[in-house]
């Protein structure tokens, strides 16, 4: 069939074909038509649209840009330059910047090759999480000197810290406290493992001195093992039991023929004397007074050391008689030393019955 010329529009009713260049200053439209097949380029002045209207489906404009409305499939990776990869399973590769206002999912990749990152602060709005062990620890310093993790074996949680001294420290306001709370109790523990404070939930708290010991709390007051050192004491002391305090007593034995010793260290003596019976001493400091009272068991002969100093330089006539009672006050004038022999200043009350 010919070439049909109307007016200013040409029709070509079957296949044309032309050995020179066609022009065509208006619209050049394909009905029918599945396919374009060329061999060269294709040039589209003003873009191309896909679809029944322009901007429905998709759309390649002059300057580049593909506007797609629906999905888009690509069975291979995806290049944008030479900087972006997009792969078919989803995966991700930059060499360029990558700006975000935002990031979720999860990263590979240990970020030693990240430059320009900004020192400041990671805030994450919910938890980070990790797995049990070591290997899922927060770890603080070159050499990881400080970790934070949770082991699933035992199921407890490590703060460990290898590197220098550790500091809990609260900088707020003078009224904000450090609060350690437990469900049951709180142990403190030095060196290897050595206890130091003990908080035992419901219970007492103990202190310890080199993994021994020393002071108890209880529901009626405290339990102390050792010696209490104090520069001061208040309240009367009426309610304090299994002390001694005040003179203190000790009540010596004595034997026919021996020597009786009395310890300085106590203030007053009570002596049954049987027999023959010399009194000494020893100990005592300068200054203090002591008494020593003697009751006689039987007949009785009673001396002294010559570390007693009587008045007029004679000791004292003791009565014999049983049932008789002697009082010896006596302070003590010089303390003995190497060369050196106590002096005791001495008087005498006697035969009380």
């Amino acid at each position: 069939m010919a070439v049909q010329i109307s007016g200013n529009d040409i029709t070509v009713p079957r296949d044309g074909t032309f050995s020179r260049n066609v022009s065509i200053a208006g619209t050049l439209t394909y009905e029918d038509v599945t396919n374009v097949d060329s061999i060269g380029l294709v040039t589209a002045r003003n873009g191309i649209e896909v679809g029944a209207s322009p901007g429905v489906a998709a759309s390649i404009s002059v300057d580049g840009n593909a506007i797609f409305s629906g999905i888009t499939t690509i069975g291979g990776n995806v290049k944008v330059g030479t900087g972006v990869t997009l792969s078919p399973d989803g995966d991700g590769f930059y060499t360029g910047v990558v700006t975000a206002t935002t990031f979720s999912g999860a990263f590979s990749g240990d970020g030693s090759a990240l430059t320009g990152v900004a020192n400041t602060d990671v805030i994450f709005p919910d938890k980070i999480s990790m797995p049990d062990s070591t290997v899922g620890s927060i770890n603080v310093g070159l050499g990881s000197d400080l970790q934070i993790y949770h082991h699933s074996s035992n199921n407890d949680s490590h703060i460990e810290n290898d590197t220098g001294d550790f500091f809990i420290t609260n900088t707020g306001a003078s009224s904000d406290d450090i609060i350690i709370k437990a469900k049951d109790d709180i142990s403190i523990r030095v060196q290897s493992d050595e206890q130091s404070i003990e908080c035992i939930g419901n219970g007492a708290v103990e202190l310890y001195y080199d993994d021994s010991k020393k002071l108890e709390t209880a529901s009626g007051g405290v339990t102390v093992t050792g010696t209490v050192a104090a520069t001061s004491y208040t309240g009367d002391g009426s309610a304090l039991t299994g002390i001694s305090a005040g003179i203190q007593t000790a009540v010596p034995k004595s034997v026919s023929g021996i020597t009786t010793v009395l310890d300085l260290s106590k203030d007053d003596f009570k002596v049954t004397a049987a027999g023959i019976t010399t009194i000494d001493v020893r100990g005592g400091s300068e200054g203090n007074s002591h008494t020593l009272r003697i009751h006689n068991s039987g007949i009785t002969t009673v001396g002294f050391s010559t570390y007693f100093l009587f008045p007029s330089g004679a000791a004292p006539i003791i009565p014999t008689a049983d049932g008789t009672i002697s009082l010896i006050s006596f302070t003590v004038d010089r303390q003995g030393a190497v060369g050196l022999a106590t002096q005791l200043l001495a008087g005498s009350s006697v035969n009380f019955s």
